[in-house]
């Protein structure tokens, strides 16, 4: 069973499964019936089987049985032996266990042995997720969903996972494993270290090895990390130009919430070699100084919030804000000097101008955004923004319309699109193509901003006098 994404299908299928999404909240039945079709015939795509599920569940519900677990623990086996014998079947046979009960353990268990049997480890991680769904409770469920994604090499997701379920359960050790693993695998396929032999044997010594696992790990103890950050700090005096000891140090520092000595080293490992020529260090170096702008600003809110007249804290909230705005606008642009052909620090660029209200130069800097196929619908949006705040209504009814059409799913970007395509069209007097916007919205999600008054309004504004 092979990966198909959604945007491979024909785009046939892709309008019918927009459609079928926009059915779930008021004809799911409707829209199972079309996403059944689909996912039969290509059963590989797992947003169409992601999709299907949440319609079943708003036909269906989402109450677990009472003897699920009991249940499970008795099949376990016999769903082992169903899946090594003809996994292929044994998704069909889940399916339909889950067509009937879409919460169904055993048959989102049968789903993630078969997708781990056909190295589809998506699927395995998507039935993993879903068990961890209807039972938070169950620690193994996460581990699985973690191990499921290292498999699959998607290392950022397995660190995704066993965070999520080291919130519910800190501390545990298989989780703590999982994170060790992704991370390790991580750093080893960044350096392409896995083409290159033998790991260990690319390490100087055993001290570096432990140094490499003790980095990977969760620290949650402020002690451990302490003890950490003096042995980085004595092997980074005598591997001054070593740029991943100054990662670590800088990791160490910031699980103990001491960020201006995280800004600190990871400046001083700016000036190494390889860090001279490392974007996304300067990158990190702007996120830790607007979180320790984010930290004081907070505890100014909390401190006024206790005292409401504290005109000192008040006026030293109201020049943080200013200084963070400053910094955010000036550190953007200069990442745009340095960095002309990277549209992800134009994007960010271009919308913090937005937001100060610099309207020209925000257009500029999104369209060469929009270059890059990741920040084109984004950037678009954006662009559409831009000329709502300029008045000039007709070119942002065309820059929205544009992105609405590339957009297939009605996603949360899709419906702040939309909603300003109909205020685009409301600005300029265009109320009729305004409100056949809001309805688009107001089909696929009623409580979506204020859509459900708009339409309320324009109904109430159509009844004529009474008699």
């Amino acid at each position: 069973m092979k990966k198909v994404a959604l945007t491979e299908l024909d785009p046939r299928l892709q309008k019918q499964i927009t459609s079928a999404e926009q059915q779930i909240k008021t004809n799911p039945q409707y829209a199972i019936e079309i996403l059944t079709g689909i996912l039969t015939r290509n059963p590989g795509c797992i947003e169409v089987r992601r999709c299907l599920r949440r319609a079943q569940k708003a036909v269906l519900g989402t109450k677990k049985g009472l003897f699920d677990g009991i249940v499970g623990t008795l099949t376990s086996g016999k769903i082992a032996k169903a899946v090594e014998a003809d996994p292929v079947a044994a998704v069909l046979e889940a399916e339909a266990a889950l067509a009937k009960k879409p919460t169904d353990a055993n048959a989102n268990r049968t789903l993630a042995l078969a997708g781990l049997k056909l190295e589809f480890y998506e699927l395995a991680a998507f039935a993993y997720e879903e068990l961890a769904l209807n039972d938070p409770k169950n620690v193994q469920h996460y581990i699985d969903l973690a191990n499921a994604w290292i498999a699959g090499h998607e290392y950022d997701q397995a660190l995704a996972a066993a965070d999520m379920g080291l919130k519910v359960f800190p501390g545990n050790g298989d989780l703590q494993e999982a994170v060790r693993k992704a991370s390790v695998s991580k750093t080893m396929r960044k350096g392409n270290w896995e083409d290159k032999g033998d790991f260990q044997s690319k390490l100087k010594d055993k001290d570096e090895a432990l140094r490499l696992e003790q980095a990977a790990r969760t620290v949650t103890d402020a002690a451990t990390a302490g003890e950490q950050i003096t042995i980085l700090a004595e092997k980074i005096s005598q591997q001054p130009d070593s740029l991943d000891l100054y990662r670590d140090i800088v990791r160490q520092f910031v699980a103990t919430g001491d960020l201006d000595s995280a800004i600190s080293w990871l400046q001083r490992g700016r000036l190494t070699t390889l860090g001279k020529a490392d974007s996304s260090l300067e990158r990190q170096e702007n996120d830790l100084v607007v979180t320790r702008f984010e930290k004081v600003i907070k505890g100014l809110k909390d401190q006024i919030a206790a005292n409401p007249q504290d005109t000192a804290a008040q006026a030293e909230l109201a020049k943080q804000e200013t200084e963070l705005k400053d910094y955010r606008l000036k550190t953007a642009g200069d990442l745009v000097t340095r960095y002309p052909n990277d549209y992800s620090f134009r994007y960010e660029y271009g919308n913090l101008l937005l937001e100060v209200g610099r309207v020209d130069m925000a257009v500029q800097q999104l369209q060469y955004a929009q270059r890059n196929p990741k920040y084109r619908q984004p950037a678009l949006f954006s662009i559409g923004k831009a000329f709502i705040a300029s008045g000039k209504f007709d070119l942002a009814v065309e820059q929205l319309t544009v992105a609405k059409a590339e957009i297939q799913l009605m996603n949360d970007l899709k419906k702040d699109v939309i909603y300003e395509l109909g205020h685009a069209y409301e600005k300029s007097g265009k109320m009729k193509e305004a409100v056949d916007e809001y309805k688009i919205i107001y089909m696929a999600d009623s409580g979506f901003r204020d859509v459900s008054k708009k339409i309320n309004d324009f109904y109430e504004s159509q009844k004529g006098p009474s008699a």
